[in-house]
């Protein structure tokens, strides 16, 4: 994927790939306009290398190699991201992203637009959000979620900071009175407080807003790449084993400061957690710590349950260790993750232990 190669790529190839992505990134989908649309951060990849030394060199190379089907329309983020460590982004997987990417370009365009009366106001999160002076322009689909009362919109989505970073918002409506509005807006504002004292592996604050109709709050993240999308199965292969085992340091620190206030993050899954460019992992956000009490225990529990299913490709099974399911996991991690997973939360130790014993 060598840039000086790219001038070779004729232009209506090019103009095909910026129409079959929607002139988005293939990875992370993050729109790749800038400037009102005079100008654009896109980047194109090879998937088999152009030259035979680059990375994923041991793909097959199809005749042309410069052609629609072995480029991917990325930002320079992805774009680094997969050649930095090509055997954790094979060629297969690579075009199983861009097929699934290019394909939801064709069905978005053509869902008709949905019926709406002409004086309804968005409730949900729009391309563009600010706060204050500050505009954040929206890279994902909004996750939307209505409160079962009905008083509250929840909408949350990646974003771009004027400055660049990449952050994670979050929006609570207000549709009417109800309990289930103030419990939410005080479980953000309550979060926004706790990461305001930048307690170590909680992700830093970059803006909050409190108004009677809305409160947001907007936190750094490393990367749009998510635990899911990083390994996205290819976690049974040893060295992303060791990857993901000497990433946990930075999560393993986020979750031990919840725990020490009596907290817990209590909704980790592979999509709230993420990582960044080297496979560190980090918390989005802390959970459900101020709106649904957890244990840490299950934080503990549910952590370890997230790597095994990442390693091994299945969840956890009683009796059966990791390293029986996926001989590249070491005897020391399929120990750890055992106490981990114990049905018994005393016997799981503490954020701390289940940290040190997969870092060795």
């Amino acid at each position: 994927m060598a840039q000086a190669q790219r001038k070779h790529i004729p232009n209506e190839i090019r103009r095909a790939l910026f129409d079959a992505t929607d002139r988005r990134c293939t990875i992370c989908r993050r729109p790749l306009d800038i400037e009102g649309g005079t100008h654009h951060i896109g980047e194109m990849g090879h998937i088999a290398p152009h030259s035979p030394d680059g990375p994923r060199r041991e793909a097959a190379r199809p005749a042309e190699v410069d052609g629609l089907g072995n480029l991917m329309l990325l930002c320079p983020s992805c774009h680094r991201t997969i050649d930095k460590e090509p055997g954790l982004w094979p060629d297969e997987h690579l075009r199983a992203i861009k097929a699934e990417h290019e394909g939801w370009v064709i069905v978005e365009r053509a869902r008709p637009e949905p019926d709406k009366p002409l004086d309804e106001e968005p409730t949900g999160l729009s391309e563009i959000v600010k706060i204050g002076d500050v505009a954040y322009r929206v890279t994902s689909d909004p996750e939307e979620e209505r409160s079962a009362d009905g008083t509250a919109i929840v909408s949350q989505a990646f974003a771009i900071a004027p400055d660049g970073r990449h952050v994670w918002i979050r929006r609570i409506a207000s549709s009417g009175p109800g309990s289930e509005v103030v419990e939410r807006r005080v479980a953000l504002a309550s979060e926004a407080g706790l990461l305001a004292e930048a307690l170590p592996g909680l992700p830093p604050p970059v803006a909050v807003s409190m108004t009677a109709e809305t409160a947001v709050l907007v936190t750094a993240v490393p990367s749009f790449t998510t635990l899911a999308g990083f390994y996205g199965g290819r976690g049974r292969e040893a060295e992303a084993v060791r990857v993901l085992a000497a990433g946990t340091a930075g999560i393993c620190e986020g979750l031990a400061s919840l725990h020490a206030r009596g907290l817990a993050h209590g909704a980790l899954d592979l999509d709230s957690i993420m990582t960044d460019q080297q496979g560190a992992l980090f918390l989005r956000d802390a959970g459900h710590a101020f709106l649904h009490p957890a244990k840490p225990a299950e934080d503990i529990r549910r952590l370890a349950e997230l790597i095994h299913m990442t390693v091994t490709g299945r969840p956890p099974i009683p009796l059966v260790s990791a390293a029986v399911l996926n001989p590249a996991v070491p005897q020391r991690i399929a120990r750890t993750l055992d106490r981990a997973l114990s049905p018994d939360p005393a016997e799981r130790g503490n954020i701390a232990e289940l940290g040190a014993g997969l870092r060795g």
